[in-house]
């Protein structure tokens, strides 16, 4: 599954469960390890795990990689590691908190 498919799968799937302010940067060139970068907004901790829950389902499903999921266990921020794409799943408080567009500033957003 080459990059562009990887990303209509993750985002068709937050999009599903209604996912808020979906941005995706593309960090190649600034990232050995990582291709891409998704961010979503939940709109509670149970909306963020339900995100994530669905988000492996459909990678074990489809047989994308999956490294690792962290914070499920309090559902404030979730990282979900696919190997190329990494997808950080945020309540909207920590979101504003970390600011984590800002960190990747002068990355294109597609």
């Amino acid at each position: 599954m080459n990059l562009e498919q990887q990303l209509k799968t993750v985002t068709d799937t937050i999009e599903e469960l209604k996912g808020e302010d979906i941005v995706t940067l593309k960090i190649l060139e600034q990232s050995a390890d990582i291709e891409a970068i998704v961010i979503v907004t939940g709109r509670s901790v149970q909306h963020v795990r339900s995100i994530a829950n669905n988000l492996k389902i459909e990678a074990k499903r489809l047989n994308m990689k999956m490294l690792g999921i962290e914070g499920t266990e309090t559902g404030h921020w979730v990282l979900i590691d696919l190997a190329e794409v990494v997808v950080h799943i945020m309540t909207e408080k920590t979101r504003e908190f970390y600011k984590l567009e800002k960190l990747w500033s002068g990355l294109e957003n597609t």
